[in-house]
């Protein structure tokens, strides 16, 4: 009888064994750590949200700043100083305008007619203090054309704007030039190869005193204007022509 006790004794103990097994295996992921709690982040969501605002805020703004621009007048080709408008000279163009004295297109009409006292360049935007009613040539000034020669003209190249010494020079040698006037150049005509007596460096137009138009003419014709170049980039309120002759 004690041999079948420490029998079943022994396999009641093996299924004991087995029993605490299943339970420590079933129970295993039951032992692992808990997992951490998921980290909050509400900078960056506050980040995010003041991003997506303030792009709808930038947005609008530059719809509205686009909404702002009006219509202009601008040039379409360059424009000598004391040039009169035409309207083949203007052009419509869409700009934000503010504190800019800019001319509305509308007033196009109004334009065309008036004179430029600067030089204006193809694309610039027109505004009241470029232009003036009355022609500059009607207030006592007439305007000449003097070839420029080499010799007698500085060799920086002159321009519309340019403010120069008219002088007649000596024909004799070593003789001294005679100053004749002060002028404006207005215009300039460049020279070519197909002109008379080969390559030529061209001529200017000056706006000079009425009184000193024959003089200068006579020393352009005979090759003896020389001009000496007294300022650049001046507009036709800049400059005071004086007559040097008697």
């Amino acid at each position: 009888m004690s041999t079948t006790t420490t029998g079943g004794t022994a396999v009641e103990r093996q299924r004991q064994r087995a029993s605490r097994g299943i339970g420590r295996s079933a129970g295993g992921p039951a032992n692992r750590l808990p997992a951490p709690p998921r980290q909050r982040r509400p900078a960056l969501a506050a980040i995010a949200v003041l991003l997506i605002v303030g792009g709808a805020l930038l947005a609008g703004l530059l719809a509205i700043r686009m909404d702002s621009r009006v219509p202009v007048l601008a040039v379409t080709q360059e424009i000598p100083a004391g040039a009169r408008i035409e309207p083949q000279d203007l052009k419509e163009v869409q700009v934000a305008s503010e504190n800019l004295d800019l001319i509305d297109a509308a007033l196009a009409g109004e334009v065309v007619g008036t004179y430029a006292k600067t030089k204006i360049y193809p694309g610039q935007l027109l505004n009241t203090y470029m232009l003036e009613r009355s022609s500059p040539f009607e207030e006592g000034n007439a305007v000449v054309s003097v070839l420029l020669s080499p010799g007698l003209t500085p060799d920086a190249e002159l321009d519309t704007g340019d403010e120069v010494m008219v002088i007649r020079t000596s024909t004799e040698a070593g003789g001294s030039g005679e100053a004749i006037t002060e002028g404006l150049v207005v215009r300039k005509s460049r020279g070519s190869e197909d002109d008379l007596g080969g390559a030529s460096a061209g001529s200017v137009s000056l706006l000079v005193p009425e009184e000193a138009a024959e003089s200068v003419v006579d020393a352009a014709g005979n090759n003896r204007a020389g001009l000496a170049l007294i300022s650049k980039g001046n507009s036709l309120d800049d400059v005071d022509l004086e007559y040097q002759g008697d």
